[in-house]
């Protein structure tokens, strides 16, 4: 796979012949395309790939950019969305039907539970169980007969936690539930869950897949074609796909996907040690450290780390804060995975109970270690310890 990857984020999907032999294949633009008959246009979805009829159901463009992310993933097909929330809400109503069962780890992305919690609830009467996700018993005991997908996301983004996606896809399966799983943090480069036995691998590309913070999008990648026509149809019938410039900028960020995790998984690397190191540290969340309590798992099913990590910090909520916005480099902001440095709270506000569910302290610092360089980062980190403490 890694002699191959480059090959794939340079030039797969890409047939240069279709469009004049340019090496940067074009913004396809348009709305629609035209036919030379009345049965060719009713025909349209019976041809091949080439075959385009309106720009909520499929573009050139955007063709080329599944095309990518499938190799990259290991699928079979991939579709591309308006945004990774939007990615994530069509595997949801592919997956479930009124009054079925989810289960869902605690620790997912929050709009996704609140999505399941409220509009699931509400107008499907969908029940949700959430969980730590760290133990493969766990998962197992709360599976129901009528569980209709189980929801990953390993490792999540905030304290880190990590699922053993085989185990939980075998226990899933035999209860007849698909599998989701949140791979933005890994990446395609570093993790390949469809391998693994996920059923969605789902990315927001808001993070490394764009990796310039210009865009906003999000993929589904599954294995079996019958469920990518289910994909596919969601997303046609919702009119989530996503835009021709966005996917084109998407796919110019592809470009350069495995040379920016590695950098950025290599500045993370070198801050995660300086702050394991440092007295008014309590404690560090990050996969790439050997001190993770999860150590022998991660180092089985992911090949490597990238830029995101956590940590708490000895000290009450408000000097958290102070610190956070003592950092220089460093800016306050909530996404993370592009060219930039940023630091967040994302517990801050959050009562203890909720914390502690959670798995960490109202005081936890996530940050993200961009492309400014290592040693000013740390530089940076270091003079705010210095003014706060």
């Amino acid at each position: 796979m890694k002699e191959k990857t480059g090959m794939i984020l340079a030039h797969a999907g890409e047939e240069y012949d279709q469009y004049f032999n340019a090496i940067v294949p074009p913004v396809f633009m348009n709305s629609l395309n035209i036919f030379p008959t009345v049965d060719e246009y009713y025909d349209s979805d019976k041809r091949d790939k080439h075959t385009y009829c309106y720009g909520r159901v499929q573009n050139p463009t955007v063709r080329i950019l599944e095309e990518k992310i499938t190799e990259l993933e290991k699928g079979v097909e991939s579709y591309v969305f308006s945004s990774g929330m939007a990615a994530a809400t069509a595997a949801v109503l592919t997956a479930c039907s009124c009054g079925g069962h989810v289960v869902c780890i605690r620790t997912a992305y929050g709009p996704l539970k609140d999505f399941l919690q409220n509009y699931c609830r509400e107008h499907m009467n969908v029940r949700t169980t959430f969980i730590d996700g760290d133990d493969p018993k766990e998962i197992e005991e709360v599976l129901e007969d009528d569980t209709q997908l189980l929801v990953l996301e390993s490792p999540s983004s905030v304290v880190f936690r990590v699922q053993d996606i085989k185990k939980a896809a075998e226990a899933a399966h035999a209860k007849g539930a698909l599998v989701y799983i949140d791979n933005t943090f890994c990446t395609p480069i570093y993790q390949n869950p469809l391998e693994l036995g996920a059923d969605f691998v789902m990315h927001t590309a808001s993070k490394y897949l764009g990796g310039h913070s210009d865009i906003i999008g999000g993929s589904l990648t599954v294995k079996d074609p019958e469920l990518g026509k289910r994909v596919r149809t969601i997303r046609e019938q919702i009119g989530s796909i996503i835009g021709p410039m966005e996917g084109w900028l998407m796919m110019r960020g592809l470009r350069t996907l495995e040379v920016r995790v590695k950098e950025h998984g290599k500045t993370a690397l070198a801050v995660a040690q300086y702050l394991e190191q440092h007295p008014k540290v309590k404690k560090v969340y990050y996969t790439g450290l050997a001190s993770h309590p999860q150590h022998e798992l991660i180092e089985k099913q992911q090949s490597g780390h990238t830029g995101l990590l956590s940590f708490e910090l000895d000290s009450t909520t408000q000097e958290a804060k102070e610190f956070c916005q003592a950092l220089r480099i460093f800016k306050i902001g909530v996404s993370w995975g592009g060219f930039e440095s940023l630091v967040m709270m994302p517990y801050a506000r959050e009562d203890e109970e909720t914390c502690k569910k959670m798995g960490a302290g109202q005081n936890v610092i996530r940050i993200h270690c961009g492309l400014e360089g290592t040693e000013n980062l740390i530089e940076d980190l270091e003079q705010a310890f210095q003014q706060v403490f």
